[in-house]
């Protein structure tokens, strides 16, 4: 989840690297800058469930905002959208918007496992706290509550 997290962020960088060049556009640039910083923080390990859900609530705004912006520039297109610039602007909104899923899904997880016996480790973008903490005593060698470690 990391590399994809990772991607995530380094992609929207270098959009607002490329736009900052483009003197129409200036302001994608720090659009773009936001979501990549959003990425890149959810790289972080152990966030609170405040930051998470700061976060979490930024990366919505973030989302919402790369879909509206995305359906924005549709409404210019002609019947050679694709060789145009704008069709530069518009793929690069639309990737953006679907790439803040799984960084939503990440401040979704560390809310969820605020509290639980859950490993760093053992924090998955699709698994819950429940089925890490199982994972865990599973690891152990625990084969219930109150059990002692047996060797695997």
């Amino acid at each position: 989840m990391r590399v994809i997290n990772s991607i995530t962020g380094f992609a929207p960088l270098a959009l607002a690297v490329l736009h900052v060049f483009i003197p129409k556009t200036p302001i994608l640039s720090l659009i773009y800058l936001g979501g990549a910083l959003l990425a890149l923080a959810s790289l972080r390990v152990n966030l609170s469930f405040a930051w998470a859900r700061v976060l979490a609530v930024a990366t919505v705004i973030a989302m919402f905002f790369y879909f509206a912006a995305f359906f924005r520039i549709v409404d210019h297109f002609h019947e050679q959208w694709y060789r145009s610039g704008m069709m530069l602007e518009a793929v690069g909104m639309l990737i953006s918007a679907f790439a803040m899923i799984p960084v939503l899904s990440v401040y979704s997880c560390s809310m969820k496992s605020e509290g639980q016996a859950v490993s760093v480790n053992e924090r998955a973008i699709f698994a819950c706290p429940e089925e890490n903490a199982n994972a865990d005593q599973k690891t152990q060698g625990l084969s219930g509550p109150g059990q002692t470690p047996r060797r695997v």
